[in-house]
């Protein structure tokens, strides 16, 4: 498939947003679940795995989700969660990215939950449209079909 100026643009424009969001996200769920370890008692089990845990289930979890809901609506197919059943899993990222980020900071007050619900919604955004970024056939399923359709008529 050939794409054109302005899916090449679209696609840079995305490569963009999640090289400047994932890592930053990641980062913070690192960070505040490291914080939030070291308030647990020293002998908790848990207290090595939060920083490694809340990061990855971050982000297995809404890649997981936007796969579902981009393939499903690109091909039109029922793909993993389809276009509906992803909202439990998002719903759950997002409550425990907040939460992580409430828990881990040092004071508990509005700041601090804006910038939660901020660097969350800019980490889930970005993790949202990486298979897109990575996949021009999800970004533009109109023209995938068009150039499909192209190349069986000629056929």
């Amino acid at each position: 498939m050939r794409l054109l100026d302005s899916d090449r643009a679209l696609r840079a424009l995305l490569w963009l947003l999640v090289l400047a969001c994932v890592p930053l996200y990641l980062y913070f769920l690192h960070h505040m679940a490291g914080r939030w370890a070291d308030q647990l008692p020293a002998d908790d089990a848990t207290r090595p795995l939060l920083p490694v845990a809340i990061p990855l289930a971050a982000l297995s979890f809404t890649l997981m989700s936007a796969l579902s809901w981009w393939v499903t609506l690109a091909e039109g197919r029922h793909f993993l969660l389809g276009r509906t059943k992803w909202r439990f899993l998002m719903v759950f990222v997002v409550t425990l990215s907040v939460l992580t980020g409430i828990i881990g900071a040092p004071t508990r007050d509005t700041a601090t939950v804006l910038l939660s619900l901020m660097l969350t919604f800019m980490g889930t955004t970005g993790l949202w449209f990486l298979p897109p970024a990575f996949s021009p056939r999800l970004l533009l399923p109109a023209l995938a079909r068009r150039k499909s359709a192209a190349q069986n008529s000629s056929l």
